[in-house]
């Protein structure tokens, strides 16, 4: 998942949307490692520990993963990994929260804020004129969808027989 962001940022850095990388990937980085970077780091490091020295027995992470979320803060003394762990574990959750409205919020705000400055410099969407909707009957449907193509075959055809080169 890590890898899979990774590769979005040079696409944001090559078509120049900075609003993509402080909306987008750095807060789904901050989520991503808050929550499971976390668990890799623990996991590694629980096999690093010697577990048939220690007087208790090494800690279950799915279970350690669940209590972070529902018991935020707390850490059974019998299932601790690491000596401050809750506090981290408080610091982790409150970084993923945080992301999780930043992600929602930041970019729509921003485009809704980047149209209403294309509006406010008197641009308005297709198909409004004056605030009014467009016409869509068939007779202007007609007109538009033949064009100028029958005026130019005319305007041909008149040239051919002028000059003598005519059917």
């Amino acid at each position: 998942m890590t890898f899979a962001l990774c590769l979005q940022l040079p696409n944001h850095i090559k078509f120049k949307r900075p609003l993509d990388i402080y909306a987008n990937f750095i807060p789904q980085m901050i989520f991503l490692q808050s929550i499971f970077g976390y668990l890799a780091v623990c996991i590694l490091y629980k096999w690093s520990i010697d577990w048939s020295t220690r007087s208790t027995e090494p800690p279950s992470l799915l279970n350690m993963l669940i209590a972070m979320f529902l018991t935020p803060g707390k850490v059974d003394p019998q299932a601790q990994l690491y000596r401050g762990q809750g506090f981290i574990q408080v610091v982790l959750l409150l970084l993923a929260l945080i992301c999780v409205p930043w992600m929602l919020c930041t970019k729509p705000y921003f485009q809704w804020k980047e149209m209403q400055k294309i509006q406010g410099q008197g641009y308005i969407g297709l198909g409004h004129r004056n605030g009014a909707s467009r016409e869509s009957t068939d007779e202007v449907l007609e007109i538009e969808e033949e064009g100028n193509g029958p005026v130019i075959v005319e305007e041909m055809e008149d040239e051919h027989v002028r000059y003598g080169t005519g059917r």
